[in-house]
């Protein structure tokens, strides 16, 4: 019997959603394809084009298949036909090193941009970040500048991770005792028909060089269809060499954005957090399960670039330290300055050897907040649909 895979939107319309099946491992198969299956189906009925499955075996009987359902409109669902081929399928999420800690990332077919791993740079990040229209949605200066962007905060690099306190060390800004971020190893770069996977390990050091812990960080980047762009952010610390305590301020994002000049507030933007506030005033410093900035591309395009908090992330709902000059982070650390009050202490501690580990999805799409149903890109994130598998 042929495997079948049915998928349940639930409660929420589902638009091109990664969607991850476990059946019984397909052998030497090193692909899959998925057709839209329906009982007594009339010759003349068109289904919709195929859909590309990507295998990952585990280590006992069972495999993982991940896909991207184009569409379920909610309270209904879809079903599958799965055929298995021992032939490799185009990868289209693509990412090929560069050397030096480099890695350049293409998704069906576009660039997306380069991650800058090389010493040269206080700390790694991402750019550009090209978005739907041909155009990067972050600003490329100081590292790759553009004819009239924003000079300012040179710390502020596309798409990084940083954090102003951490056992005393800035490592946020670029002052000459700041401290530094190297990467020190490429656990994963792996290409793939559905997702690639970047995973590097980085040592969290002082101006003096002295070790204060370090992170595993984990992209998934997915091959999404059309004009959307989409991967996960997944960053666990370890304090490696003793306590560490992440002091409350907030100059930090633990996953920050800098977006393109021409969508900042002032020009063309807008910003918009999970409970309808807009704008500066009514999103910094607060809670909320995601934040999207949206504006004017340098085509003249409006795009938006939104940052979703997983729950299993730390202190979810995270705090955002996001400006009308272009800022966006997500910063559970700041909040005496949140809250303009020097009493409260939003400061954490762990021991050695224990851990933290945040999730985010970066979700890169045309429109507005509203256009892109970001609201139902969270939910797709953290309520993925209902698989059933008829093997």
């Amino acid at each position: 019997m042929a495997t079948k895979i049915t998928v349940a939107a639930g409660p929420h319309d589902r638009r091109f959603v990664p969607v991850c099946a476990t059946l019984p491992n397909p052998g030497n198969a090193k692909s899959a394809t998925l057709v839209q299956w329906k009982p007594n189906r009339k010759d003349s009925e068109i289904l919709p084009p195929p859909i590309t499955g990507q295998i990952d075996r585990t280590d006992g009987d069972e495999a993982t298949l991940t896909f991207v359902v184009p569409w379920i409109p909610r309270n209904s669902s879809v079903t599958y036909e799965v055929t298995f081929s021992n032939d490799p399928a185009p990868q289209k999420a693509s990412l090929a090193k560069l050397g030096n800690g480099n890695v350049e990332i293409t998704l069906a077919g576009d660039r997306l941009g380069t991650y800058h791993g090389e010493e040269k740079w206080v700390r790694p990040f991402l750019e550009p970040l090209m978005g739907p229209f041909g155009k990067s949605v972050t600003r490329g200066w100081p590292a790759n500048g553009r004819p009239g962007e924003a000079e300012d905060h040179p710390h502020h690099k596309s798409v990084w991770v940083a954090h102003g306190d951490v056992n005393g060390v800035d490592n946020w800004s670029e002052a000459k005792s700041c401290g530094r971020q190297v990467q020190k190893e490429m656990l994963q770069c792996e290409s793939g028909s559905v997702y690639g996977v970047l995973e590097t390990r980085n040592d969290w050091v002082g101006n003096d060089g002295t070790k204060v812990l370090e992170d595993r960080r984990k992209f998934t980047f997915y091959a999404m269809p059309g004009a959307l762009r989409m991967f996960d952010v997944e960053v666990e610390f370890t304090a490696t060499e003793g306590p560490v305590k992440f002091g409350d301020t907030k100059e930090g994002g633990i996953l920050a954005v800098r977006v393109a000049t021409t969508i900042d507030v002032p020009r063309t933007g807008r910003i918009r957090n999970a409970e309808g506030g807009v704008d500066e005033p009514e999103t910094w410093g607060k809670r909320s399960a995601w934040c999207d900035y949206s504006g004017l591309d340098e085509g003249g395009n409006l795009v938006g670039i939104a940052v979703l908090n997983h729950p299993n992330s730390n202190r979810y709902p995270t705090h955002w330290h996001v400006r009308n000059y272009g800022l966006m982070t997500a910063n559970p650390y700041g909040l005496h300055d949140f809250a303009g009050d020097e009493s409260v202490d939003g400061s954490q501690s762990i021991a050695k050897g224990e851990k933290l580990w945040f999730g985010y999805r970066v979700y890169v799409h045309a429109g507005d907040a509203d256009g892109a149903h970001v609201a139902d890109a969270f939910h797709a994130y953290i309520n993925p649909p209902k698989v059933t598998v008829e093997a």
